[in-house]
């Protein structure tokens, strides 16, 4: 007995005693890799001021920007934002392309299959804008046969459409292209964050509103997202996520750079 209990334990215990060295060994974070290399490059894309954006000289601009620019400035490395469209990001970051992705996923359970988040560091608030002049009062009335809903493609506001509005066409298209559909009366409704919405609102009298003011869909916070199983690396975001928000740096930044877009509702 004592000895088909010893078999069975070894068995069990022994893969793990030869192989731990090795797996020691093999174990090294991409936050070594970073500090050795001398350069974090960091996935986003430049297309959504004033959260992330090219500023007038074309370079890297926005609150991520400078969220970016303060973790590699801690880590004694250089910056390289690597700017490409949103539906290219994930795939980009499991390809070993870039380290980190900052755009402000939003953690949710199918991207929490290939992905591992951090905590948030930036809050959203899903909003819906439609024709000035729409007869649509209630979000309930653009769920029907008919209606046509655009929005980021890949994105959480997209999935936020489909579930919002089951009986409508959902459209995934680019930013611009998504919010711009509605301008032109080519679509009945457009998901997107507030933030976002706010401003093309203002930069478009008389043609767009929101139809949800005050009361958005659901209020998330965006993380960034790192490539599965290395825990030191996510452990590090994570720790220097909470340090800047305990100082009130990562507040006072987003009510610098972000809340002044939040313009005054009529």
């Amino acid at each position: 007995m004592w000895k088909s209990l010893v078999t069975k334990v070894l068995a069990v215990a022994l893969p793990f005693v030869l192989f731990a060295p090795l797996q020691a060994g093999a174990g090294d974070s991409l936050l070594d890799e970073i500090i050795d290399r001398g350069t974090i490059k960091i996935g986003s894309t430049l297309q959504y001021p004033p959260q992330m954006y090219r500023d007038e000289n074309g370079d890297p601009a926005g609150y991520d920007v400078e969220l970016m620019k303060m973790l590699a400035n801690d880590m004694h490395v250089k910056l390289e934002v690597v700017d490409m469209d949103f539906p290219g990001l994930i795939p980009a970051l499991l390809a070993g392309k870039v380290d980190m992705l900052s755009v402000g996923l939003v953690n949710t359970p199918e991207r929490a299959l290939a992905l591992e988040f951090t905590d948030g560091y930036v809050p959203y608030s899903q909003v819906v804008v439609v024709q000035k002049d729409s007869a649509h009062e209630v979000i309930g009335d653009l769920n029907k046969e008919g209606m046509k809903i655009t929005a980021l493609l890949g994105s959480t506001a997209e999935n936020l459409a489909q579930s919002k509005f089951p009986n409508a066409e959902i459209i995934g298209l680019q930013q611009q292209e998504a919010m711009m559909e509605v301008a032109s009366n080519r679509a009945d409704g457009v998901v997107l964050e507030e933030y976002l919405a706010l401003p093309f609102v203002a930069n478009n009298p008389g043609k767009v509103r929101v139809l949800n003011p005050g009361t958005p869909f659901s209020d998330a916070f965006g993380t960034w997202a790192v490539r599965p199983g290395d825990y030191r690396w996510l452990q590090y975001l994570n720790n220097w996520i909470r340090y800047y928000r305990a100082k009130g740096t990562i507040d006072a930044m987003y009510a610098a750079i972000i809340e002044p877009t939040f313009y005054k509702k009529d």
